[in-house]
């Protein structure tokens, strides 16, 4: 005996898709990914190195702001 594998529903309408989640990341689209992403760990490690450089107490008579190279303090 055979049984029917249709389903009968009224007045319904409805769209569907089926999409592979996969198929949406093109190795196009990975390396436009990747490099933004490296793009923008490299912008950041750029802004820390230069939040460090401007940040910096440096010591040494070169840097001393006193006639004769004497400190201070």
């Amino acid at each position: 005996m055979a049984t029917d594998p249709s389903v009968h529903i009224r007045n319904v309408i409805a769209r569907t898709s089926v999409v592979d989640g996969d198929a949406l990341l093109t190795p196009q689209l990975m390396a436009r990914i990747v490099t933004a992403v490296t793009q923008a760990i490299s912008a950041a490690q750029a802004d820390e190195k230069s939040r460090q450089r401007d940040t910096r107490i440096r010591g040494g008579d070169s840097d001393c702001c006193c006639p004769g190279g004497e400190s201070s303090t």
